[in-house]
């Protein structure tokens, strides 16, 4: 099953495109786990997740026009780009509207889907009409990726409104990211600290927390893996304090 499954790697030139074109987007989902996963796991924590990560579709956070320009960097590398379907939520208070296009990948021939969200559920909020979106899209090479701790809450959301047997991948991913998070923020804090990167994770690591303090979230994930993510999170306040 995993070969007709797509990685990151798939749809790297395209993304790496959108940089021309200052598109406004971040990868999310599964690839985006997947990406935080190959720069903060050892070696031996990756093959014990099966790395990397491979997902029956790609996941973007970007308006129309954004998602229209990756189609066009895809189309150019060779993709064949089936009928685009308008996705309209309907319930616009807990989701948001998307586009998904079918997608058949050079060489491979695998079918999959790009899915382009204009918000997430839990993470970002619908206010007058307007979409404001939470998070912060960091520099994963030359594509923009999700932070690891907005990713946990989008996971978590996932865990919560999915039906029973059909979110083994989001818990597989919220361990991973349980990993992940510690490591992310010990390093964003240290490159803050000395003035290396302008990103400070505190706010998105203190939305997290929330979550992980909050009913339904908190009791989602096992105990162990909440609390490390906590510990850390909680950490960002000392280095908030200290700059």
């Amino acid at each position: 099953m995993n070969a007709s499954r797509v990685t990151l790697q798939d749809f790297l030139p395209a993304l790496e495109a959108l940089r021309e074109t200052e598109s406004d987007y971040c990868l999310v989902g599964g690839l985006a786990v997947g990406a935080w996963a190959e720069v903060f796991l050892a070696s031996e924590e990756r093959t014990s997740f099966d790395l990397p990560i491979r997902s029956k579709d790609i996941d973007i956070r970007a308006a129309k026009a954004d998602a229209m320009m990756f189609l066009r960097n895809l189309r150019d590398e060779g993709c064949k780009i089936g009928t685009i379907y308008k996705r309209t939520p309907k319930d616009s208070t807990r989701s948001f509207p998307a586009i998904a296009v079918p997608v058949e990948l050079p060489v491979s021939g695998i079918k999959t889907t790009v899915e382009a969200l204009s918000g997430m559920p839990a993470l970002d909020i619908t206010l007058n009409g307007v979409i404001i979106t939470h998070g912060t899209a960091l520099r994963y090479g030359n594509i923009q990726v999700l932070d690891p701790c907005s990713l946990m809450i989008c996971k978590l959301n996932a865990i919560h409104t999915r039906p029973a047997g059909e979110s083994d991948n989001d818990r597989k991913h919220a361990t991973i990211l349980s990993l992940v998070i510690p490591r992310f923020i010990k390093r964003a804090l240290e490159r803050s600290k000395a003035h290396n990167d302008p990103y400070h994770p505190g706010i998105d690591a203190q939305r997290l927390a929330g979550f992980l303090r909050k009913d339904p979230w908190k009791d989602l994930i096992p105990e162990s893996e909440k609390q490390v993510m906590l510990d850390a999170c909680d950490s960002t306040l000392t280095g908030l304090s200290d700059e």
